[in-house]
């Protein structure tokens, strides 16, 4: 069933009931946002759109946006999503990989205008008819989206995402996390990446409210919102609660109390920050997910239960299976690639040839990891990201968790750089609250050895004033390599 589908239903529930608030505090209900994705939809038809076409959105988080999704979905169309900030290149890249009739976006900008198929996203939305309610969803494409993964290890590949897909991560969730239709969530997450994406479909499907913000900032607004709007619900990333927690404890502590749940995703959390925000809100629930866009959701953990495995990421989810090594042979306790199968798993990507990345039915994740005789998996890294120094192998992040222990670190990333002798060598890249210098990278390197094996320690800090990082937080590994190389 096509995911839009669901939000008629909804809509036929609760046509009343406020579904968006905008950036602006604009507040739109379920009736609102189908008119306006009905008269999207009927833009789309008059320029020529079919179901089974492609097209591009690429939008801020906004009201608009999701009127352009939902339209382009009751037109039976797969919607590719692209991040507004993408350059130029990037975009065309994807209009030309996946052969995208259109993209739409909210405004014309000047750098983009060599590329072809633009549509504008109209002001006068309201000249145009509401597309027929039995012409809504009519056509059944099974493709619901086709995302791009960042490219952090190579080309960006199109993951193929089915309405099957994404249905069943919709009710995996709603289990787990204990969604329910009183929920009202405040995200500052980016809407054009399946974290925040997913939890829209969410709230759509169950009928929940989601106040739309553009990014983390001004955070004691922000916090001062959750308590007066009665926000249940606040997902983010680690990087984003760390900040909240260095800088903003007390006040997080004495707005959030009321908060339902809170899921975190993106990248491993420090052990300290978990319990800390256990600490600060005994009342609320809070999970850790693990996922791929190949396999949104595939395990999961709620801290409060869970104190002894805050290193982990969980067991699997609702329909989700996982093993390390291999599918005949699964690892326990010990390290391996974690494979992936179940109904929220891609079949593939589009436009190449799939079979590599997949063993008897089995996703091939490239991620390293270890499965504990619980169930419980423990996510090491990124297989291409392991450092070879003379044929004895590491995680970045063994070498990230014992800088970050520094009390001067204030976050850091490890590499591996070209070596003559050993293949690779590592190389820290720390942000430091100290004075950096020479004396300070001794000190660093010494902290290292006293609890690293010889190997594992960096042969070099750089100091840098920030770790680039992706919008889901992950850091940017080839642009730290590049650094190297300049």
């Amino acid at each position: 069933m096509n995911i839009a589908e669901n939000f008629i239903a909804t809509t036929e529930r609760l046509p009343d009931k406020p579904f968006l608030v905008g950036p602006d505090g604009v507040s739109y209900t379920f009736a609102m946002i189908l008119s306006r994705a009905r008269r999207f939809a009927s833009l789309l038809e008059s320029n020529g759109v079919s179901p089974g076409d492609r097209i591009i959105l690429t939008f801020p988080n906004s009201v608009d946006y999701f009127c352009a999704y939902i339209g382009s979905l009751f037109c039976s169309c797969t919607v590719i999503i692209v991040d507004f900030r993408s350059r130029p290149k990037q975009l065309e890249y994807v209009r030309t990989n996946c052969g995208a009739s259109f993209w739409i976006t909210p405004r014309e900008r000047e750098e983009y205008k060599s590329i072809p198929g633009q549509i504008v996203f109209p002001a006068n939305l309201e000249s145009y008819p509401e597309m027929p309610m039995e012409h809504l969803c009519a056509e059944k494409t099974p493709l619901a989206l086709i995302m791009y993964t960042s490219g952090a290890t190579g080309i960006p590949k199109g993951v193929c995402l089915s309405h099957a897909n994404l249905n069943h991560t919709i009710g995996s969730i709603i289990s787990w996390a204990q969604i329910d239709e009183n929920d009202r969530e405040l995200t500052t997450l980016s809407l054009t990446h399946l974290f925040g994406l997913a939890h829209v479909h969410i709230h759509w499907t169950l009928g929940g409210t989601v106040f739309i913000e553009e990014k983390l900032q001004d955070i004691p607004r922000l916090l001062r919102k959750i308590s007066e709007e009665k926000i249940t619900s606040f997902p983010g990333t680690p990087g984003g609660f760390k900040i909240i927690l260095d800088q903003y404890a007390d006040q997080f502590r004495e707005n959030a109390s009321g908060l339902k749940y809170i899921i975190v995703n993106s990248a491993p959390m420090a052990p300290e920050y978990i319990e800390q925000i256990l600490d600060l809100l005994p009342n609320t629930r809070f999970y850790m997910y693990y996922g791929l866009t190949e396999a949104s959701r595939s395990s999961y953990i709620c801290y409060n239960d869970n104190h002894d495995k805050l290193k982990t990421v969980g067991c699997p989810t609702p329909g989700s299976e996982i093993c390390v090594g291999t599918p005949t042979m699964p690892l326990v306790n010990e390290a391996g690639e974690i494979l992936i199968r179940g109904p929220h798993v891609t079949e593939g990507y589009f436009g190449i040839d799939s079979t590599p990345y997949f063993e008897n039915g089995w996703l091939k994740t490239g991620d390293f990891g270890i499965m504990d005789q619980d169930g419980f998996v423990t996510w090491k890294g990124r297989l291409k990201e392991q450092i070879n120094v003379d044929g004895m192998k590491l995680t970045p992040m063994e070498v990230e968790a014992v800088l970050m222990e520094h009390e001067l670190v204030k976050d850091c990333a490890a590499v591996g750089a070209p070596d003559e002798l050993t293949g690779e060598n590592v190389v820290g890249f720390v942000v430091t609250d100290g004075k950096p210098d020479k004396k300070l990278e001794i000190e660093l390197r010494r902290y290292c050895k006293s609890q690293l094996e010889i190997y594992k320690i960096p042969k070099r800090i750089i100091f840098i004033d920030e770790i680039p990082r992706t919008d889901s937080g992950k850091v940017k590994r080839i642009s730290l390599k590049e650094r190297l190389g300049s």
